[in-house]
């Protein structure tokens, strides 16, 4: 974990979901004050369900990740040409190599022949928010995640190496503190580049509500406490905002949710997706 602060602003960046779960769950008590988990806010019904969320990843959605994994490459396969060429030496075909016919060599001839390409010298780098207002319903929530993915199983099977990042920013009201407004942002490594995508996880990230609202909401609990006040933290916890574009250039940054318009369509989403990385055309 790395704390990044300056006088108004506080950013956590955490490697991987695990690291931030161990403060998240640590703090459930503060969070919770006595309170019980609801099943159609927080996504969740128990402690053990969400440690169980936090090491496992969602696993009981695997049948769906797989649903969607599928759906996505036959959607790249109708939509994005896959194909390229490789030169292959006979004795007939299409063009002459005239190095070879001076040689005398027999398979003086070139031919093409189509073949798979792949991507495997870019890596994508994909910051999406999970912050979410409370009006913001758990099947919103479910179906905007679907979306993300579908990108990150789409690239997968494009050849890119890909870098997933969940991202929770807030900002103050501004009128609660006559020093401007404040800014918390907390950031979870979801896949690294080098990393083997895990449907399990990344379902759990990008598309449960406890991973907000069970897990960063409590860790949010650790940060300064004169950022409390400011923030709200204990109550409204801030106001959702759209992830600080700092990562490698040529990053993609998907917004916050603050409404239930704000979620597309899944099949919507991952074509978007794709036209905002270049990979498709418009």
């Amino acid at each position: 974990m790395r704390v990044n602060q300056l006088s108004n602003e506080v950013e956590y960046v955490y490697d991987s979901i695990s690291e931030m779960a161990e403060v998240g769950l640590s703090y459930l008590d503060v969070f919770l004050k006595g309170r019980n988990f609801r099943e159609d806010w927080h996504g969740v019904n128990s402690r053990e369900e969400v440690r169980k969320l936090a090491s496992e990843g969602w696993i009981s959605e695997a049948e769906d990740a797989m649903e969607i994994a599928a759906e996505s490459v036959d959607l790249v396969d109708r939509e994005h040409d896959l194909t390229g060429f490789r030169s292959i030496w006979d004795v007939a075909g299409c063009e002459v190599d005239v190095g070879r016919y001076l040689a005398k060599e027999p398979e003086n001839m070139i031919n093409y022949e189509i073949v798979p390409t792949t991507r495997s010298g870019r890596v994508i780098v994909l910051c999406a928010s999970v912050a979410y207002s409370s009006v913001v319903s758990v099947d919103s929530i479910k179906k905007r995640g679907h979306g993300i993915a579908a990108l990150a199983f789409a690239l997968s099977k494009l050849g890119f190496s890909s870098e997933l990042w969940a991202d929770v920013s807030i900002n103050s009201e501004g009128k609660k503190s006559r020093e401007g407004k404040f800014s918390g942002r907390f950031r979870v490594q979801v896949k690294g580049s080098n990393d083997a995508v895990d449907p399990a996880f990344i379902m759990f990230a990008f598309c449960h509500p406890a991973m907000l609202r069970a897990l960063v909401l409590p860790a949010m609990h650790e940060i300064p406490s004169r950022f409390h006040g400011p923030l709200d933290i204990g109550r409204k916890y801030g106001l959702p905002a759209d992830p600080k574009e700092d990562l490698h250039d040529g990053a993609i940054y998907l917004p916050s949710v603050r409404s239930e318009v704000d979620v597309p369509n899944v099949q919507e989403a991952l074509l978007g997706y794709l036209r905002l990385l270049g990979i498709l055309e418009d």
